[in-house]
């Protein structure tokens, strides 16, 4: 308590205000850099689907896209990472390519959205907003006779880590997913360059974007997959790795050898995907309630 009562003290001074403000300044363009949005229907998938219109808490509308198996089938909730869009998987014809290679490779119904000022959509992106967008994502596929609520897994990518992350200590799902995941926004700072050690180190209530994951995932509930590139440059694997023996049981990691963080191919990402999410239905079923908590490098 009294080490809270001295952050406040420390964040509420004119000088604390100020640092902040310019913390934030810094910060926000470059965690919330939004990439260019391509109008054309995903239609080049070659996957049924429908475009879905998602409304949130406080009012915003958000567009996304369901892409729907013709069997019952588990579902992922996707969480895109920044700098991303939910076109990016169909603007070019190797990315629709690689898109629908994963959907049949996987089995799944897919569900991706855009938050809050991403893609065509209103507003204003925060770390709060993005919380607030996933819930109605969830929300909508809720809504669905089509869709088992139990079969549900929320799937974070980069950015999208740590807002599927805070999903799943907030709801129930089969499971969460993470690709190339992050310690916390702080940790990323840092590591970006080492020079910000010193003044966080006097102004530890920064950054007040802070996506905490290695904070949260000690209260996951549910069966964790992570999986990052051992040569990612722009989320260090350090972190994933981090994340992951943090976690409680049950847990599994899937390390992909000489990927970066955008670049893993489908081949990769697929059986790792496909496999997690049968064996935790599996598991469901037969009750055993777990997952062989395995560290694993994909072929």
């Amino acid at each position: 308590m009294l080490k809270r009562l001295i952050y406040a003290a420390g964040a509420l001074s004119a000088p604390g205000i100020a640092l902040t403000m310019a913390s934030e300044r810094l910060i926000r363009p470059h965690l919330f850099y939004r990439g260019d949005w391509h109008p054309e229907p995903p239609d080049v998938v070659g996957v049924p689907y429908e475009e879905a219109a998602i409304f949130t808490a406080d009012g915003l509308e958000l567009q996304g896209w369901f892409f729907k198996q013709n069997r019952p089938a588990p579902t992922l909730l996707f969480c895109h990472g920044t700098s991303y869009n939910a076109s990016d998987m169909w603007v070019t014809p190797e990315r629709a390519q690689a898109f629908t290679a994963f959907l049949h490779g996987t089995g799944c119904n897919f569900l991706v959205f855009d938050y809050r000022g991403y893609g065509r959509n209103d507003g204003h992106a925060s770390e709060e907003g993005t919380y607030t967008d996933a819930a109605a994502a969830l929300g909508w596929l809720h809504q669905r006779d089509d869709v088992d609520p139990a079969t549900i897994f929320f799937y974070g990518f980069s950015l999208g880590s740590g807002v599927a992350t805070e999903l799943a200590v907030r709801e129930p799902s089969a499971g969460l997913i993470l690709r190339a995941p992050f310690t916390s926004m702080r940790d990323m700072i840092i590591d970006w360059d080492a020079r910000f050690r010193v003044p966080l180190a006097f102004a530890p209530w920064l950054p007040l974007t802070r996506y905490d994951n290695l904070a949260k995932i000690h209260r996951l509930d549910r069966p964790l997959l992570v999986m990052h590139g051992d040569a990612d440059n722009t989320v260090p694997e350090a972190m994933g790795q981090r994340i992951f023996e943090a976690a409680p049981e049950p847990k599994r990691y899937v390390v992909f050898p000489g990927a970066g963080h955008g670049d893993v191919a489908t081949e990769m990402v697929v059986p790792a995907i496909s496999q997690f999410v049968d064996d935790v239905i599996r598991s469901m079923r037969d009750g055993s309630g777990g997952i062989d908590a395995v560290t694993v490098a994909a072929s």
